[in-house]
């Protein structure tokens, strides 16, 4: 699914951060029912060069925002050259309302059940 993926800093009150446009895919350890803890439900998006815009882990109760063509949702993820693991509001923009329903779909019942 080609999405546009962009990160809100808290500190900058407001101000969204363009992370940049990519592919995005959920991905389970195998062998492991999806919905478990133990499958380690991963979203992960990345550029057309390989980069990756976002690695996160889906948690347990993960709440999803639907705006326009759009899906808001707080990941817990590290900056790009630093390893502390903090939440942040990701958006990630969808062509369209359906493909962001089918997204939300996706993340809920990727997502550990608590």
């Amino acid at each position: 699914m080609q999405t546009l993926c962009q990160v809100k800093d808290p500190t900058d009150k407001g101000a969204w951060k363009d992370k940049g446009a990519g592919n995005l895919c959920i991905k389970c350890k195998e062998g492991v029912d999806k919905g478990t803890k133990e499958s380690k439900p991963t979203i992960l998006v990345r550029n057309d060069v390989g980069k990756l815009l976002l690695n996160a882990l889906l948690y347990a109760g993960i709440k999803t925002s639907a705006q326009k063509n759009a899906l808001v949702a707080i990941f817990h993820s590290s900056e790009d050259s630093n390893e502390n693991v903090t939440p942040r509001t990701f958006l990630i923009r969808t062509k369209t309302a359906e493909a962001r329903d089918k997204l939300a779909t996706a993340i809920q019942e990727y997502a550990p059940s608590s």
